[in-house]
């Protein structure tokens, strides 16, 4: 018979293994965990040291350590080339979406999981069909119909193309149909219980989805927020067809016109310098809320 321990994370079993037993037990899964963590953190971690290299270091030995850290480099970055102003473009583009999609979301997930109307099957079906329509294939008539808009409302197209606000709702609505997917599993495995006592004591729908169902969905919202702050802060193509001044830039369209310059200027430390501006506030995110974000993922999605 094993013998059991109990842990803070749950039941061990043979506790007597030393852990070089347990990895040589093992080994073939440790390695190749080992081998796939070098290929996904190596170009990260070069990225990160040529940030603080001369120009000059990267081209003559781009796999060594910088002589002396370039802190110039996030400098000019930062000011030089205007990644400061495209870093707040990116905020305000990111949280604007997050808002307006929680706030389309939550609603239209809540009524297709809880509620039995006539065209419920029919909504769904459609909302489903939106997770095979990528956004990158629709742009440019997304384009057209917004121009269209513009001119037509303000004789001038890009009051509404080369607009911030704009590129927020679009990321937003096109991102529906995964986040109501998403959150709709975990909505259908509520028990109506909830529900039907709140409306014994009065409670109207939208009290039961403010007071009850938000609080206890919380989880998977979060996960919902995670998941698409990802996707938001690293959009391009859009950001790109619609932001045409210099101004409204987000970081992504930015990084595009500094790879652009450092190919004739040759400043390719400011380059990787912009690079992990891009990249540092998804890697800190992600760190943090990686185990939530995998268990989020696993808990939504449609039951039978």
């Amino acid at each position: 018979m094993k013998s059991t321990r109990k842990s803070g994370t749950g039941t061990m079993l043979n506790p007597s293994l030393s852990p070089l037993q347990y990895i040589g037990k093992h080994f073939v899964s440790y390695l190749l965990l080992g081998i796939f963590t070098v290929i996904f953190a190596y170009p990260i971690l070069w990225t990160l040291i040529s940030s603080f290299k001369t120009s000059a270091e990267i081209r003559q030995s781009p796999f060594s350590f910088p002589s002396a850290p370039q802190l110039i480099n996030y400098q000019n970055a930062w000011f030089a080339a205007r990644m400061g102003d495209y870093f707040f473009n990116s905020i305000l583009v990111t949280a604007v979406s997050m808002i307006l999609l929680i706030l389309l979301v939550i609603p239209t997930a809540y009524v297709l999981s809880r509620f039995d109307f006539k065209g419920r099957k029919i909504l769904n079906l459609i909302m489903m069909a939106g997770l095979f329509i990528n956004v990158n294939y629709i742009v440019y008539p997304i384009y057209l119909m917004v121009n269209g808009a513009g001119k037509t409302f303000f004789q001038n197209g890009l009051l509404l193309t080369d607009n911030l606000l704009t590129v927020a709702v679009i990321n937003a609505v096109t991102s529906v149909p995964f986040s109501v997917y998403l959150l709709s599993g975990f909505l259908t495995s509520l028990p109506k219980g909830y529900e039907e006592a709140a409306r014994i004591d009065g409670c109207t729908n939208w009290g039961i989805l403010v007071r009850i169902i938000v609080p206890l969905c919380m989880p998977s919202i979060l996960t919902v927020i995670l998941f698409q702050f990802l996707a938001y802060w690293n959009e391009y193509l859009v950001a790109q067809t619609f932001l045409i001044s210099d101004i409204h830039r987000t970081l992504p369209v930015g990084l595009l016109s500094i790879m652009q310059e450092a190919k004739v200027a040759t400043d390719y430390g400011r380059l990787y310098a912009g690079l992990v501006i891009v990249m540092l506030p998804v890697l800190i995110v992600y760190c943090f809320v990686q185990k939530n974000l995998t268990k989020g993922i696993s808990m939504g999605g449609l039951k039978g």
